[in-house]
């Protein structure tokens, strides 16, 4: 199974937050907040993609740019940045989130190894104009 580094939305959150210990917080309702997870899994997407596809690689700035405008969203729920950071930085949910992610890309015709079977799916984003493709950009 490929290995994910730490999620990146999850570290530019980190930076966007004040430092402090996480509180024990239910993040239930992230959990079941659709655009929480719609666009945690899209970004989980475009890393794996960005892993794995050699030609193509993660928009950073427009990464942080929409870490900050779902940041935002979840404080609107409730949650401080705070919490918002440990919920995204959580290992428990970074596993969550790539055991979405690989069944989907792979379902698609992603292969461990095959590089090109990644590129083919990032291209297709990038051409659909879907969340996950307006991460990602060519090399």
């Amino acid at each position: 199974m490929m290995k994910l580094r730490p999620f990146v939305l999850a570290s530019v959150l980190a930076a966007t937050a004040t430092a402090g210990s996480a509180s024990a917080t239910d993040y239930s309702v992230l959990r079941k907040d659709d655009r929480m997870h719609a666009e945690l899994l899209s970004a989980s997407i475009a890393y794996l993609i960005d892993e794995n596809c050699p030609t193509l690689r993660l928009r950073k700035l427009r990464l942080l740019n929409k870490a900050f405008s779902l940041r935002r969203h979840a404080v609107s729920l409730g949650f401080t940045t705070k919490e918002v950071m440990a919920y995204v930085d959580s290992k428990a949910e970074q596993d969550r989130f790539r055991a979405i992610a690989e069944p989907m890309l792979a379902k698609r015709g992603a292969k461990e190894g095959d590089e090109e079977s990644y590129c083919v799916i990032g291209r297709e984003e990038m051409e659909k104009g879907t969340f996950t493709g307006s991460l990602l950009t060519k090399r």
